[in-house]
Parts: C-alpha cells; structure tokens; sequence
C-alpha cells in the first residue's frame, strides 16, 4: 500500500496517492494530473470537480499511511509463487559452515 489521501463523494472516490516523489491525483483509478505536492493536487481536483464539493485543507481527508514493512511485503508478494528445490519450508534452518571439519578454527583451542 502507497500512501494516499482519500475522500468519498457521489461523484466517485478520489485519491491523492504518493508515486516517488510526487503527488497523483486521481478520480476512482483515472489520473487527473501530478504534483509536486499534496497540497497543490488537491487544489487541483477542486478545480476541476468544484461539484464534488471535496474538502478545502487535507485535514479533512483520509490519510491512509505507506506500510513500514512495504519493502519486505512487496518482496514477499514477489517471491511467493516461487519454489525452491530441495527446501522444505516448515523444517527450521540451520547454520552450516563452509569450512570442512577435517581443519580446526584458527585461535581456538579445544580444553573440554
């Protein structure tokens, strides 16, 4: 999830959505133009739906926040019809060293 600005109205719902660093604003999911700020969309959507009678400061809007987790969740979603041969996902894993075990660790000694 993105973060946006939502307000419901009779003409449909409009959104103010954060895409990189500017602002789209949009009507149900048709892009009306692009911003450099949040502020400056809206004024734009009121101008050209004055009809919608849409809130004058953002305030009055609904702030639906970006996720924090959003890179993980995104990474997730991606990797998740993936299959990995040989993993089985419900064993837990466990740490195994790249080192053979016929050569002991440097600076450690054995005192039982």
């Amino acid at each position: 999830m993105v973060s946006q600005y939502v307000f419901p109205s009779s003409r449909g719902l409009f959104r103010i959505v954060k895409h990189g660093h500017r602002w789209r604003a949009l009507i149900e999911v048709s892009e009306v133009s692009r911003h450099d700020s949040a502020e400056t969309a809206l004024n734009a959507l009121r101008d050209t739906y004055p009809q919608a009678r849409l809130p004058q400061k953002l305030s009055g809007w609904r702030y639906v926040a970006e996720a924090a987790e959003l890179p993980h969740a995104r990474l997730a979603r991606a990797t998740n019809g993936i299959r990995v041969v040989g993993i089985d996902p419900s064993q837990p894993r466990t740490r195994r060293s790249r080192r053979g075990s016929s050569r002991p660790s440097r600076d450690v000694t054995d005192h039982g």
